[in-house]
């Protein structure tokens, strides 16, 4: 059990650092923070070879800022160094201010700020620009200030807000509403290919409804069931086929917790056909007890559900 245990974690750790696009760590703002700040170490192991010397920094008011990555040899890591102080003072950072990174894959950090007193994200950090600190005339100039008992209406031409929104990245009610308008049929369209592929699958198939970890950290897990019911219990090689193409895999499974899945050679099947959130994929065993395994893979595609329930 223990060693189960032991490869799960192991093997989780291998997926998450070689096959998720995006990453994050945070750095509490320490005593020398205004000239370096360092990349913690397990990061810095991980993703060296992935990052350039120059990265760019977004600031949560959209801001772009490029800074240095070098060498840090007293931490035995890597930091940001030059370009790293305008960061700091354009965002009026403070001690034991914490800083959430989302790293891209490529060469660019989103930045979150929070206040290290109060916990919270600090507002002005979405007011910043690079020509300075928080734009705090623009921003006073457009917001009202208006009592809770005040009935007048705000005039749009006097106070825009748009500007703000579109900062904060929120939306008005009309684009609330159109965007609930796209998910419910997005939702239809996802429910109509599940609808088809149910109709053709064998009682030896599983089915698999495409989700965003499914297409964009390309990772597959295998129903349990159907790897008890197959005999698919240790890692193995596996062969997916669509049409006449065809690609290795391989299989992990644990025990331990009751579940197997697809990481290595699933990325590339993604990208081949071109798969996207909602799909819905077929998987039907050609012949259980030949080694490796193979699966006919059958896609029935959401957005061309609809045309194709009608027909």
């Amino acid at each position: 059990m223990e060693e189960n245990c032991e490869d799960c974690m192991q093997w989780e750790e291998e997926l998450y650092w070689t096959h998720f696009q995006t990453l994050h760590f945070s750095q509490l703002l320490l005593p020398g923070f205004h000239h370096c700040l360092v990349i913690p170490q397990k990061f810095s192991i991980h993703c060296k070879r992935k990052l350039p010397q120059i990265v760019t920094l977004k600031s949560p008011s959209g801001a772009i800022y490029n800074v240095r990555v070098e060498q840090d040899d007293v931490e035995k890591t890597l930091a940001f160094r030059c370009g790293w102080d305008k960061f700091v003072k354009d965002h009026s950072l403070k001690g034991n201010d914490l800083l959430v990174f989302k790293f891209h894959g490529v060469s660019e950090f989103e930045v979150l700020i929070f206040d290290g007193q109060t916990l919270c994200e600090r507002p002005a950090s979405y007011f910043v620009r690079k020509c300075g600190h928080a734009d705090k005339t623009k921003a006073s100039a457009q917001l009202p200030v208006i009592s809770p008992t005040s009935t007048g209406r705000v005039s749009k031409e006097k106070y825009p807000l748009s500007g703000l929104k579109k900062m904060r990245g929120e939306i008005s009610n009309d684009s609330l509403d159109h965007k609930l308008d796209i998910e419910m049929i997005s939702a239809g369209r996802k429910n109509k290919a599940l609808s088809l592929a149910q109709r053709v699958i064998s009682p030896d198939g599983f089915i698999v409804v495409m989700k965003r970890s499914h297409v964009s950290k390309c990772f597959l897990t295998i129903p349990y069931k159907w790897c008890l019911k197959n005999n698919l219990l240790a890692r193995q090689e596996v062969v997916m086929q669509v049409d006449q193409k065809k690609w290795g895999m391989k299989f992990n499974f644990f025990g331990s917790r009751g579940r197997g899945g697809i990481s290595t050679g699933w990325k590339k099947l993604v990208q081949d056909n071109n798969l996207r959130e909602s799909d819905v994929c077929v998987f039907e065993p050609t012949n259980s007890e030949t080694k490796p395994l193979h699966l006919h893979v059958y896609i029935f595609r959401a957005a061309e559900a609809e045309s194709s329930n009608n027909g």
